[in-house]
């Protein structure tokens, strides 16, 4: 299609135009041919007009009489001559009709043979029409004419098809080393020499151990072959999925230079994005009817931001005040971390032992889907002790007020006997 627009101004150029001999030859005796001075006919219509190397193919071109009077003993003729490197089957000049009236048309038809070393290109028809201006064809006419065509390669002669891409390990991960293999096969109907399988790699990606570029020398048709490449994902590349462009440039059956372009998809999975940093209990111990509060701190270790963090708390009817806290954005990097307090308040008539809390984080990863996960946390309700407690600390302090206490009592006495030994 990118064509047609040449060929139809290649066509209105043509027509619009007087033809290429605008000085006509004299007429000085009849049956004598002369060029016309302008355009009676014109092709109004030319088809197929792509054809492939080693094709044969019918053409068939409508003419119109643009005139307002009749052409008679119209003939149609190509000079193979010019027309090189197209080559014709059949007769090369064709006989019309008697009479072709104002405005009307006819189709000539002539079979095209496409020489299997012809290069890609425009290529022309030169076609000549023949007629005279008299019933009698006492006054006789020529006007040469262009059709052109489009040779092109044919998809089914030179074709290699990308048919699989693997890599090793399968899931990909950021910071992974891994292998890419590319599985091609020759579905064309020649054979193909001197492949070169380039692919593109950029950053986050590098090439590790071997090329980018990847060479087959030869494929037969109905021919598989595998390229392999060495790469590695950078630490830090978030999850997603990356394209990499790949050619592959080889030579055809004669030899000539060709190219294919295309492109694939490799899906980066996510790393372990959330876990729970910790989970601190204040006070430690307790007991029925004491209050305090349960401290969540979740982590994004992660390549891409988390949404919609929510934190529930499963089992913990009995001792909390709230079950589930809302934390909306983790950042990635580093293991950020958001964290969320839960009010404690526990039962008065809860029995003692242990209760365990299944806490639970949900969240949308970087492609929107819901994501959760959970960890257990066991909380130990004890009897309210009917002493108060004493640290090690107050225990200490005692002991030395008591100690300071008896050392002065017994100096105290000692003194005093003394006194009364001396009266």
């Amino acid at each position: 299609m990118r064509y047609l627009g040449l060929f139809i101004a290649i066509i209105l150029f043509i027509n619009v135009h007087p033809a290429s001999s605008l000085e006509p030859q004299s007429a000085t005796s009849p049956g004598e041919i002369e060029t016309a001075k302008y355009h009676q006919f014109v092709i109004i219509n030319a088809s197929p007009i792509n054809f492939y190397p080693s094709d044969i193919r019918s053409i068939n071109i409508t003419i119109q009489n643009v005139y307002n009077y009749s052409a008679f003993g119209v003939s149609a003729m190509i000079d193979e001559g010019k027309a090189d490197p197209l080559k014709f089957t059949d007769h090369l000049q064709k006989y019309i009709g008697n009479e072709i009236g104002p405005k009307n048309s006819f189709t000539v038809m002539y079979d095209v043979y496409i020489k299997d070393n012809v290069l890609k290109g425009i290529y022309y028809i030169p076609l000549t029409i023949l007629w005279s201006v008299q019933e009698d064809g006492t006054v006789q006419r020529q006007e040469n004419l262009l059709i052109g065509i489009i040779v092109t390669e044919n998809p089914q002669d030179i074709k290699i098809d990308t048919v699989n891409i693997t890599t090793i390990p399968e899931h990909i991960k950021s910071g992974d080393e891994f292998k890419l293999k590319v599985l091609l096969k020759n579905m064309g109907s020649s054979r193909i020499n001197q492949i070169s399988a380039g692919l593109d790699v950029k950053a986050p990606f590098s090439s590790v151990g071997s090329s980018t570029e990847q060479y087959i020398s030869e494929m037969e048709p109905g021919q598989s072959a595998e390229v392999i490449y060495n790469i590695l994902l950078d630490k830090q590349a978030p999850s997603m999925l990356y394209n990499f462009n790949f050619t592959l440039d080889f030579k055809d059956y004669s030899n000539r230079q060709q190219s294919q372009s295309g492109s694939f998809g490799i899906n980066v999975e996510e790393v372990s994005e959330v876990y729970i940093q910790d989970i601190t209990l204040d006070p430690t111990t307790l007991n029925p009817q004491s209050e305090g509060l349960l401290m969540v701190k979740v982590a994004n270790a992660g390549t891409n931001e988390i949404k919609n963090v929510r934190v529930a708390v499963f089992g913990g009817e009995k001792l909390l005040t709230q079950t589930q806290n809302f934390i909306g954005i983790i950042r990635p990097g580093g293991g950020n971390s958001e964290t969320t307090s839960f009010g404690v308040s526990v039962d008065p008539e809860i029995d003692i032992g242990d209760y365990g809390l299944n806490i639970q984080i949900n969240y949308d990863d970087v492609n929107g889907q819901h994501r959760s996960m959970s960890n257990l946390y066991i909380a130990k309700i004890s009897e309210a002790s009917s002493t108060i407690p004493v640290s090690d600390e107050t225990l200490n302090a005692i002991m030395y007020v008591f100690l300071f206490a008896a050392m002065s009592y017994g100096i105290f006495i000692l003194v005093g006997f003394q006194i009364n030994k001396n009266k």
